[in-house]
């Protein structure tokens, strides 16, 4: 179990950085098509330095494995919101089911690899 949460960690954290770094330098990338506006770039940007954020705490999962259950536990906390944010958008009819499928593939893999017991 132990080499497939690592697995998951590394996976996670090198998707988090990457895609906030880009979203970062372009935030248009993130934006749909005509609601680019200095306020969706800025609000992007922030967004996107929280996933700098978020992929660094999956390395330190990593590089602190017998410490991690906290960290864990609060990326799981995000990564259900956030799913959520796309669940709420497909019941009111602005995405298809695919985002909100997408999205949920990480809370379950979370939830599988969770240290829910204490060590």
């Amino acid at each position: 179990m132990k080499t497939l949460t690592v697995i998951v960690y590394g996976l996670f954290g090198f998707l988090a950085i990457a895609a906030g770094l880009v979203a970062w330098v372009m935030p248009v990338i993130a934006l749909p098509a005509g609601e680019v506006t200095p306020l969706t770039s800025h609000l992007t940007r922030e967004l996107s330095s929280a996933f700098v954020f978020i992929g660094l705490m999956f390395f330190w999962c990593i590089r602190h494995y017998e410490q991690r259950r906290p960290v864990h536990l609060a990326l799981l906390v995000f990564i259900v919101l956030f799913a959520g944010v796309h669940w709420q958008d497909y019941f009111g009819d602005r995405r298809d089911v695919v985002s909100p499928l997408l999205n949920s593939i990480p809370v379950v893999l979370l939830a599988i690899t969770a240290p829910f017991k204490r060590p």
